[in-house]
């Protein structure tokens, strides 16, 4: 059964005289997966800002009845002088959700290795090492913002069986990308992100359309493009 996790009402952000996420409204509920989708500059990233508590919203209100929040970093987002494993100390020290056994077990699965200084790594291996320490906190609610940049193909394959064999019964992950081809088959809603407001669908309902959700993203955008 699904319950609610968190709620946006009439949220809005604006940088300088710019307003980047305007009037968004948004329920998240439990045991989903759901797919933030929209073009370049739309405020998806500010969006999963804001609802990891690392921005403040301007107007509106974001409820979350106190929930565990994973929030997804970057490779350059830690020191110059870590390696793999100071970033596990870190996580272990900060969080007390986290799982450094099962964290170690997935980074050997990997072929990730402790001394490894994290500047020196590899595009996918940087990836793969931001989404094991995410994916091992135990929380309600897991914010991936464009995990995966497509440039280790082995990396996309890999992604979606961690994060299926990871995230605990119940929880919830909201994932940007641009990487539809790859991604929809793993998500149970989206929420794309337009000019003109935001569109939240189920995507069993955009399938019964006879669509993928590809297909229905590039009609929006393109009905955008010549408004």
């Amino acid at each position: 059964m699904m319950s609610e996790l968190m709620k946006l009402s009439n949220v809005y952000k604006k940088f300088g005289k710019d307003w980047v996420v305007k009037d968004c409204s948004l329920t998240i509920q439990s045991n989903r997966i759901i797919g933030i989708l929209g073009k370049n500059g739309m405020g998806k990233s500010t969006l999963l800002k804001l609802m990891a508590g690392l921005l403040k919203a301007d107007d509106g209100l974001i409820s979350d009845s106190h929930i565990k929040i994973s929030y997804l970093l970057q490779p350059h987002d830690f020191y110059s002088w870590m390696k793999v494993k100071d970033a596990v100390e870190y996580y272990c020290d900060f969080y007390m959700d986290f799982d450094k056994e099962k964290a170690m077990k997935l980074l050997q699965e990997s072929s990730l290795e402790e001394k490894q200084l994290i500047r020196k790594l590899s595009t996918g291996q940087g990836e793969r090492l931001c989404l094991i320490l995410a994916l091992s906190r135990r929380v309600d609610l897991y914010l991936l913002d464009e995990p995966i940049s497509g440039v280790d193909a082995g990396f996309k394959r890999e992604f979606k069986r961690l994060l299926l064999e990871n995230i605990p019964e119940d929880a919830t992950v909201l994932i940007v990308t641009n990487l539809l081809k790859d991604m929809e088959t793993i998500f149970d809603e989206i929420v794309l992100m337009t000019r003109k407001g935001m569109i939240c669908l189920e995507t069993d309902y955009i399938r019964a359309e006879h669509k993928s959700v590809e297909e229905y993203y590039m009609e929006v955008v393109e009905d955008e493009t010549y408004a």
